[in-house]
C-alpha cells in the first residue's frame, strides 16, 4: 500500500451558525409508541430555516428528551426515529424553544 498524504481542511464553511441571543432556552418533550413511553428512538432537532440538523438526542429510560441551550427566536422541528425500525419517523414541526 502507498502512503496516502490527506489534510484535514477546515469545516468551518459545512457547519451552520446559529446566533445565541441573551435568552437560553430549550425544547423538551417525550416519544411515545402506541401510548407507552420509548426510549429505543433517536431523536433530531433541525433548523427550519436551512433544515441542517442543530442536535442528535437518546431519550432517557422514560422516554423524556430536551435540547437545552437555544434561543427563543429559532424556528425549529423534531423527527424521531424508531431505532428497531418498526415503525416510520415522527415529525412535530413548528417547535419554538421556550
Amino acid at each position: 500500500m502507498k502512503p496516502c498524504a490527506r489534510k484535514a481542511g477546515p469545516s468551518s464553511n459545512l457547519l451552520q451558525n446559529i446566533n445565541t441571543g441573551p435568552v437560553i432556552a430549550k425544547v423538551a418533550g417525550s416519544v411515545k409508541k402506541l401510548g407507552q413511553q420509548y426510549k429505543d428512538a433517536t431523536l433530531v432537532l433541525y433548523n427550519k430555516a436551512n433544515l441542517q440538523p442543530i442536535a442528535v438526542r437518546k431519550p432517557d429510560q422514560n422516554g423524556n428528551y430536551q435540547f437545552l441551550g437555544l434561543n427563543t427566536n429559532l424556528k425549529t422541528f423534531v423527527v424521531a426515529f424508531d431505532q428497531k425500525q418498526q415503525f416510520n419517523a415522527v415529525i412535530q414541526d413548528s417547535v419554538v424553544p421556550k
